[in-house]
């Protein structure tokens, strides 16, 4: 009976007739209250009615028929901005008072949808009232590796406005505890261009030969840099390896032995620490790109529609502020103002380093988005441009993300090796 009544809720909200949707998806939750499906297309329906107050009534009913009102509010907020309601949900968050349990995911999707919309002072606004109001009640809220809201958490708590990036110092201290990069013999391409990416001995050893491989068939003649943080045994063999079956590229390696801070995110977000040495060094455009993807095509056609930017990085039309700039494929000019957004964003990094996992995920698209957000004020003659509309296209004509539940495995056991070292 639920069942039938679900999917007569369904076709109801499919054809446009939100309450008696909204009639069908209620009778399903009583005849069995476990139905997911019929919980979630309640609240869509209500909120399609404008009836926002029900909606929140849904939650203290979740609440008290399951007892995770908290969880299930944010989950249908997070919903709702899928379905793009996103005058629905920032008038859902206008209604939440600061004191409902409900506030933080309310406020959170509010600002997202906020941030869809094109506006980014509100949405940043709205981030700022989160971390306002969740960061005492840290211990209180389900924010552990496998809650649902780790991620609007984490996102919220690492993006940061302009006044935060503007007051960056230089952070000696916490340069100071990092060790140096040593590099390799270096070779240059004839490209004027290097690719460059960054990861930890273990990343490296799983991910470094598909990376190569697809550089070696796709990007003749271009500098491909490879940087190793807390290398293993094997990892010179193994680049030793890659550099004689890739002799269309110039293959060179640095490393970076153990330090204080060894989680998955301070792995990835050294590419952008180690980019200022890769610019000395190399001269040229700089591409930084995640090693976990493999190349299906060669980067001729980017590079040409992105020239001319300081700096160009691909936009995610999704929810979250740490997910507006994708850190899997950044272009920067051989500029000053290149060079001086690159290191904005190492401050960035640098700054949040002490953020454990798994609340740093994310860490290196953070320090994007807040910088791309300052620099268009602080540095308003900055060309900063949008692959996407560049080009007409998103990431994955060149490029396709490798790697499945080892991978997951890896992130998180680094996390481990964090937390434990400490």
């Amino acid at each position: 009976m639920s069942d039938a009544l679900t999917e007569a809720g369904v076709a109801e909200l499919n054809a446009g007739r939100f309450g008696a949707a909204a009639e069908h998806f209620l009778a399903a939750l009583r005849a069995d209250a476990g139905r997911e499906q019929a919980w979630l297309g309640l609240a869509a329906a209500l909120a399609l009615e404008s009836k926002l107050g029900d909606v929140i009534g849904l939650a203290d009913y979740r609440q008290r028929v399951r007892g995770d009102g908290f969880l299930f509010f944010h989950g249908m907020a997070g919903m709702l901005v899928g379905y793009r309601l996103y005058d629905h949900v920032r008038a859902l968050g206008r209604l939440v008072p600061e004191g409902s349990a409900y506030y933080l995911p309310a406020c959170y999707a509010a600002a997202c949808a906020a941030l869809l919309q094109g506006d980014e002072d509100a949405a940043f606004a709205g981030f700022a009232s989160f971390k306002r109001v969740a960061a005492p009640l840290a211990a209180q809220l389900p924010i552990g590796a496998d809650s649902p809201f780790n991620v609007a958490w984490r996102q919220a708590m690492l993006i940061e406005d302009r006044a935060y990036v503007d007051g960056l110092g230089d952070l000696a201290a916490i340069r100071a505890r990092l060790p140096a990069p040593e590099f390799a013999e270096i070779r240059s391409g004839t490209a004027g261009v290097t690719v460059a990416a960054a990861c930890d001995g273990r990343y490296f050893a799983l991910f470094a030969p598909g990376f190569v491989a697809g550089a070696a068939a796709h990007l003749a003649g271009m500098t491909v840099h490879l940087h190793v943080v807390a290398p293993d045994a094997a990892t010179p063999a193994l680049f030793a390896d890659l550099a004689a079956t890739a002799p269309a590229v110039a293959l060179n390696l640095s490393t970076e032995a153990a330090g204080p801070y060894c989680s998955g995110a301070y792995y990835a977000s050294s590419r952008f620490l180690v980019a200022p040495a890769l610019r000395a060094r190399y001269g040229g455009r700089l591409m930084l790109t995640d090693i976990d993807v493999e190349f299906l095509a060669p980067l001729d056609d980017l590079l040409a529609a992105t020239s001319g930017q300081d700096f160009a990085g691909f936009r995610h039309d999704g929810p979250g502020p740490c997910s507006r700039w994708p850190a899997v494929l950044t272009v920067w000019d051989d500029s000053a103002a290149a060079l001086d957004l690159l290191d904005r964003v190492g401050r960035f990094v640098l700054s949040k380093l002490d953020v454990e996992w798994p609340f740093n995920w994310m860490l290196d698209q953070a320090a994007l988005g807040s910088v791309l957000r300052w620099a268009r004020t602080a540095r308003p003659a900055c060309r900063l441009g949008t692959i996407n509309e560049l080009t007409g296209r998103h990431y994955q004509p060149w490029l396709r993300p490798v790697g499945g539940e080892e991978k997951a495995v890896l992130i998180r056991t680094a996390g481990q090796v964090s937390l434990a070292g400490k």
